[in-house]
């Protein structure tokens, strides 16, 4: 099953009309190649659904991200980096509205669902095994380096739940080109290209029309 998460965001956060061609564009696409898939929308793209999904062998997630540095120095459980990075789903917008000014930890208590999916959160999604992780968002590869334990934060998160191959950003994304890029990729892949090589592709592609690294080298892919 190939699952692909659309949140556009309103109340606060800007809204993100690419993703919504993205999606079903990819959507489409994947139907011509004989995809079971399930597209979630707006409103329907929800922490909880995610949250429900058994092991899916793609899940496409494109929304807003976000990484908050650690301006404190201190790891404590409040400073946590892998409450500090994550992913905004339908229903973050209210969350935000009310929560603390400059606070994006997500809800901390559990069955709690507030919209945000931490990396801590992300850790424990069922997607053990799952092909290829999308992260269609802002800075969805940072994270905070520890001595001898690497990046923390979305990258070790879904790493940890067991994703064989993640695709992310590690910096501002274009929403537009973004759309493209991704578009592109798939069509690459389901064409019978490696992922590898059909991310390489796909971005020299669009290098061709946009040749400022900003719009083409934000992504990179993980894994396998």
């Amino acid at each position: 099953m190939h699952r692909l998460i659309s949140s556009t965001e309103r109340n606060g956060l800007s809204p993100l009309p690419g993703t919504e061609i993205e999606v079903t564009e990819i959507a489409k696409l994947l139907q011509q190649s004989q995809w079971r898939q399930r597209t979630l929308l707006g409103a329907e793209a929800k922490e909880l659904a995610l949250k429900d999904m058994l092991k899916p062998k793609v899940l496409h997630i494109a929304t807003h991200g976000f990484f908050q540095e650690d301006i404190s120095g201190d790891l404590t459980y409040a400073n946590n980096p892998l409450f500090r990075s994550g992913i905004l789903l339908s229903g973050a917008a209210n969350t935000l509205a009310v929560a603390k000014e400059g606070s994006l930890r997500g809800n901390v208590e559990l069955g709690k669902e507030d919209g945000i999916l931490t990396a801590f959160e992300a850790m424990n999604l069922n997607i053990d095994n799952t092909d290829l992780v999308v992260l269609s968002a802002c800075e969805t590869g940072l994270g905070d380096i520890k001595n001898g334990e690497g990046v923390y934060g979305l990258q070790r998160a879904f790493k940890v739940a067991g994703v064989r191959s993640i695709l992310m950003s590690l910096w501002k994304v274009n929403d537009q080109t973004t759309q493209e890029l991704m578009v592109i990729f798939y069509k690459n892949w389901l064409g019978g290209l490696s992922k590898r090589a059909a991310f390489n592709k796909a971005q020299q592609q669009l290098k061709v029309k946009y040749p400022h690294p900003y719009y083409w080298g934000a992504f990179v892919l993980i894994g396998e």
